[in-house]
């Protein structure tokens, strides 16, 4: 960081010329001033200008260490002079505005009051221009720093150590296959094809995480393909990794295993069949017990507390945006999870729900993106019903929640009430089959009240128009909601105004898949923020939960 000097304007020494001429003044005005710019020159001689430039850096790490170095100091020793250097020219500025009243008062001083002012404004002006550059710098350098880093590979000590890791998680979720527990979540898959070879990573949510590391296992093997089927499920089967699914082919399945087998020595056998029962199968083996877990409950990668905490604070912008958005309250539960078991020290785990997480932040790139919201598709195969009817049932129930909600503000409330305490009453005796004739007929209602009927809905263009009036209907409102806030200049109307800018950007234009319109109706029945934007404007939350019911039932017909 270039060193930003002190204008001898604003030493002592200049103020102290000024003595005798104030001497001859009939009563000069009590000042700070003095001590003002000696505590002034003792913090500009305090701070290492040095410290913050880019010599001797070797690693992008270095140049990112350093930017926090900067960062830090800019909130504390930086932010300090610079309050400093605001009091040298508040003090100049009340001594020079008491000494015009007296006409009379010597000139000498005014004069040098005026340039202390002056002098005051163009060093705090230097030194934001000096720190600009220093982060402008630093950027630069970290960004050639990482490019050096990616041009010459990961190191072999990183290669062995992400090698051990992706290893550690492909026995744990193939152990926690062979031995599922009752009502366990589906396992998926994330296949990244290279321009020879084809990597695999298996986890109960794939999404950036597994990319990332699949990639920095396949040097020079840009540019990539990423394959995901989130309608698909892997299993156990015929002492093989069995993946049930349409969309993927043996002949990706032999890259893959021959890409496991150079570089995790597993010769493993896989298979995939397809909803016709169709199987293309690999030659391989099946995986010694000694290779895995011995309790895949109680299985867990080798990741460390630092390397976990440090994930955690990476992704702590993204997750906090993500809390005010459409996948709010299924953050909010993961959330929850993860404190708990980073206490019980069990961070692969916690670091497998932020998998999950980094998977909802990214979503929306993937038609069938995300396994919450996938319909119970019977071509799936046998094993997606594995959970049970109960499994079946509650993630039915949890999907109509939003429309349930927005029901019962409706003309049919005393009905759906009755219906929903039948649910209650037959889901606690364990009669999930009855609990699902009861979910048709409220599915039934919720369709009748946002105006259409089995068999004669809206189509999803007409859904998709309705939705898009109501949408820009709630816009322009807010719009002007936030314009009167900000006109009413209250001290909450920062606060108010960010709220509403908020819910604006997550009302997603055209929600065209499934995913998005029961994260949207989730969002909107749920979110803290939407209810207080809601009273503070108006409700804008009814009819946009009547289009998306409208917008859902167009979809999924």
């Amino acid at each position: 960081m270039a060193q930003v000097n002190l204008p001898q304007t604003l030493g002592v020494a200049y103020w102290d010329k000024q003595k005798s001429a104030l001497a001859k003044a009939t009563k000069a005005p009590a000042t700070k001033l003095p001590d003002a710019l000696k505590e002034l020159t003792k913090q500009h001689l305090a701070l290492d200008w040095d410290a913050y430039g880019t010599d001797k850096l070797k690693t992008a790490d270095d140049a990112k260490a350093r930017a926090a170095e900067l960062d830090a100091a800019v909130k504390g020793k930086i932010k300090a002079l610079l309050s400093q250097a605001q009091t040298v020219e508040t003090a100049a500025t009340s001594f020079e505005s008491e000494a015009k009243k007296d006409k009379a008062f010597p000139k000498e001083p005014l004069a040098a009051a005026a340039a202390i002012v002056k002098a005051a404004k163009e060093y705090r002006a230097d030194v934001d221009t000096a720190v600009a550059a220093a982060r402008k710098a630093l950027d630069a350098k970290t960004q050639e720093l990482a490019a050096q880093k990616s041009a010459s590979g990961p190191s072999s000590a990183v290669v062995a150590k992400q090698t051990k890791l992706l290893k550690s998680k492909l026995l744990t979720a193939i152990a926690l296959l062979r031995k599922p527990q009752p009502n366990a979540r589906p396992m998926r898959f994330m296949i990244v094809l290279g321009k020879t070879s084809a990597s695999l990573a298996l986890a109960y949510a794939v999404g950036p995480a597994q990319e990332k590391l699949l990639k920095g296992l396949m040097p020079g093997e840009a540019p990539f393909k990423i394959l995901k089927d989130m309608k698909a499920v892997v299993v156990w089967e015929k002492n093989a990794l069995t993946f049930v699914s349409d969309r993927l082919a043996g002949t990706t399945l032999k890259k893959v295993q021959l890409w496991l087998k150079k570089l995790l020595k597993l010769n493993l056998k896989m298979r995939v069949r397809k909803s016709t029962g169709e199987v293309e199968e690999t030659e391989g083996e099946d995986i010694p017990e000694h290779l895995l877990k011995a309790d895949p409950a109680d299985a867990a990668d080798d990741l460390g507390r630092e390397e976990f905490m440090e994930r955690m604070a990476a992704l702590d912008a993204d997750i906090k945006a993500g809390l005010r958005g459409p996948s709010a309250a299924r953050i909010k539960e993961l959330m929850a999870e993860i404190a708990k078991l980073a206490k019980a020290d069990k961070y692969g785990d916690a670091d497998a729900e932020l998998d999950e997480i980094e998977a909802l932040l990214a979503g929306g790139d993937d038609e069938e993106a995300d396994e919450q919201e996938d319909e119970q598709d019977a071509d799936a195969g046998p094993e997606k019903a594995s959970g049970g009817a109960q499994a079946s049932f509650m993630k039915r129930f949890a999907g109509l929640q939003a429309g349930i909600k927005a029901g019962l503000a409706g003309a049919d409330a005393a009905r759906l009430k009755e219906l929903v305490a039948g649910i209650t009453q037959l889901s606690k005796a364990g009669k999930f089959a009855d609990s699902e004739k009861v979910l048709d007929a409220i599915e039934v209602l919720l369709k009748k009240g946002s105006g259409g009927s089995p068999g004669s809905g809206k189509s999803a263009a007409q859904a998709m128009d309705e939705w898009k009036t109501r949408r820009a209907a709630a816009v322009n409102s807010l719009k002007s909601v936030a314009t009167k806030v900000a006109n009413a200049k209250h001290a909450s109307s920062a606060k108010a105004i960010i709220e509403l800018q908020a819910v604006i950007k997550n009302l997603t234009a055209e929600p065209a898949t499934l995913q998005q319109v029961n994260e949207l109706q989730r969002w909107l029945a749920d979110d803290d923020v939407v209810a207080d934007v809601c009273e503070l404007a108006e409700d804008i939350r009814t009819p946009l939960l009547g289009a998306l019911s409208q917008l859902r039932t167009a979809i999924t017909a």
